[in-house]
């Protein structure tokens, strides 16, 4: 008994490990897959883009920076939903979306606060962690559903 009681423990462990990893990756890959198809339909934003990539200047017009915060929001409530539904614990998407608010709050508070604009540095730092917590909840909602449907 005690083995398996082991194995479930050790089994639940390895699965918040891989939701945590997969989120973070799932995050960086469907911020650069938004901005990109963007890119493709907006060749001004495409510009603006190609300038930060080279030479980390930020010069997107208050629109081009909305679309990505859109972006980032997009990105953490899909980061969340997905470590959500691979963890299947709580702890997990907790410790996803403190791992993408400390890392935001010291990029844009600590590194890069002179090189965006206040409101923008303000956004994408404030709205992660409640974005990661919004996609875990939807996650649940949709596994909540799943169960009801299944009670007579």
């Amino acid at each position: 008994m005690q083995l398996v009681a082991y194995t479930l423990e050790a089994t639940n462990m390895i699965r918040s490990v891989i939701g945590v990893v997969l989120g973070v990756v799932f995050w960086l890959a469907a911020f650069y897959l938004l901005a990109s198809g963007v890119a493709q339909l907006w060749p001004d934003y495409a510009v603006h883009a190609r300038q930060w990539v080279k030479e980390n200047v930020f010069t997107f017009t208050p629109l081009m920076a909305c679309c990505n915060i859109a972006f980032w929001v997009v990105s953490e409530i899909g980061a969340g939903w997905l470590t959500a539904k691979i963890s299947r614990a709580p702890v997990a998407v907790w410790v996803l979306a403190g791992l993408l608010g400390v890392y935001l709050a010291t990029l844009h508070f600590v590194m890069y606060w002179v090189r965006f604009p206040w409101w923008y540095n303000l956004a994408v730092v404030l709205t992660a962690v409640p974005a990661v917590l919004v996609g875990a909840r939807l996650a649940n909602a949709q596994r909540r559903l799943a169960v009801s449907r299944d009670i007579p």
